[in-house]
């Protein structure tokens, strides 16, 4: 008998599509970013400079990425949502191929600082048309699913790097980079109206629904005062720049500090870092988990903080207490890979739970836009600044650094712990 007659499987919805597509769209977004730090260490032995002027080019990208973040958080309320991630994956496709096959090093961090200017936009603008289009019951479903963006993000890039290095040459991840970025940005630019326009019809009749069954109802309006809600963002944007100071700082810097210490060869080196943002993606599930335990975002944070506190205390402690030795070695790299799992999870909370949650009470995207400006602020001062200690001082003073940074969040969490006690504050 023929097995045409077999019932049809029911297609997916367009909000499922288009939480899909945002979450490619920014996954590319990270292969294109992360596509310089990934072969860092690479680009600084082809042109024979040091760490310092390596992680400057880094540094270039994040300033510009971390300022406009800001700037296109508070103005991407006004933007065609269609065009702008159509033309910003497009420039980004142009300067990974630009990068890549440059032969005058000087020029690196002049391309790589448009490629932070363009993929700026991406983040708030996603984050804004996300919760335009999302219903309240598939909000925490985008929480988690546009989480793990950064980790496959990651992971698929720093895979491409360490395959290249070892079987060809570095420059052509910059080429799949610059391929898949043009592939995604026309994939967009053709599915945008067959998704969006009937799903922000859908979002906004449901607001107004439950607008008027709370009024009918007699519910009593929940809100957020000004002073509390400048209070928690001022709160998260510290723990974003911390944060991301250590998460992209040992992400960026892995490679280095695996051969500096332990001798390992380049591709390994690269290959080891997988483990990076390959736990980041449970450690995103982790965060929610916590948050709904703890149901405090700065709590939240801390209890995590501590986590990796304790893991960055055992890096120094088998690093330098058993030098050399390929079980410290082990004990580094998991215990690297565990707190790129928790720091991910805390810039879930951060970027990407915080504004979706709020939405009712702020611009989703200006509060998305803002704060991961903040994690950017954290990891352009990681890129140089790591790399100097390095140069100056050596991983060991590196790695205190970390740690009392770690430190000094999990005393100001503490701190907030007690003051939020008196008040209404998450």
């Amino acid at each position: 008998m023929s097995t045409l007659a077999s019932p049809k499987e029911k297609p997916l919805s367009k909000s499922t599509l288009l939480l899909v597509l945002c979450w490619i769209v920014y996954t590319c977004s990270y292969i294109g970013k992360l596509s310089y730090g990934a072969n860092i260490k690479l680009i600084g032995d082809a042109f024979s400079v040091p760490n310092a002027d390596t992680g400057l080019v880094s540094t270039c990208f994040f300033f510009a990425y971390g300022i406009g973040q800001i700037v296109n958080g508070i103005l991407c309320k006004k933007y065609n949502v269609k065009y702008v991630v159509f033309t910003c994956l497009s420039i980004a496709s142009v300067m990974n191929i630009c990068v890549g096959f440059c032969q005058n090093f000087a020029l690196l961090k002049f391309f790589w600082l448009i490629n932070g200017i363009v993929m700026s936009f991406l983040w708030p603008t996603l984050i804004r048309l996300l919760s335009e289009t999302m219903k309240k019951d598939k909000i925490d479903r985008a929480i988690v699913v546009m989480g793990t963006t950064v980790a496959t993000g990651t992971f698929l890039i720093y895979g491409i790097s360490a395959l290249f290095s070892a079987i060809a040459d570095y420059r052509w991840s910059f080429s799949v980079a610059a391929g898949l970025l043009l592939t995604i940005a026309l994939v967009w630019f053709f599915s945008f109206d067959r998704l969006v326009p009937s799903l922000r019809k859908e979002c906004s009749e449901e607001e107004k629904t439950l607008a008027e069954t709370a009024i009918e109802e007699g519910a009593p309006k929940v809100s957020i005062t000004p002073r509390v809600l400048i209070f928690l963002v001022c709160i998260l944007a510290f723990f974003a720049v911390v944060n991301n100071f250590v998460k992209d700082g040992l992400t960026t810097w892995t490679p280095d500090i695996l051969n500096a210490l332990y001798g390992t060869q380049d591709w390994f080196s690269i290959l080891l870092t997988l483990l990076l943002p390959l736990l980041a993606i449970p450690g995103t599930v982790f965060a929610v988990k916590v948050y709904n335990v703890v149901k405090k975002y700065i709590g939240a944070c801390t209890v995590m903080f501590v986590m990796s506190g304790v893991l960055m205390g055992l890096v120094i402690l088998f690093t330098f207490g058993f030098s050399g030795s390929v079980a410290a070695m082990i004990i580094t790299v998991l215990s690297f890979a565990l707190i790129s799992a928790l720091m991910s999870g805390i810039d879930n909370i951060i970027v990407s739970m915080v504004p979706l949650q709020l939405k009712s009470h702020f611009n989703s995207g200006k509060l998305a836009g803002v704060l991961n400006g903040f994690c950017y602020l954290g990891s352009t001062i990681s890129m140089y600044g790591l790399g100097a200690i390095a140069d100056n001082w050596g991983w060991e003073a590196g790695f205190y650094v970390l740690l009392g940074l770690i430190a000094l969040v999990v005393v100001v969490g503490i701190i907030y712990n007690f003051i939020s006690k008196k008040h209404s504050i998450r």
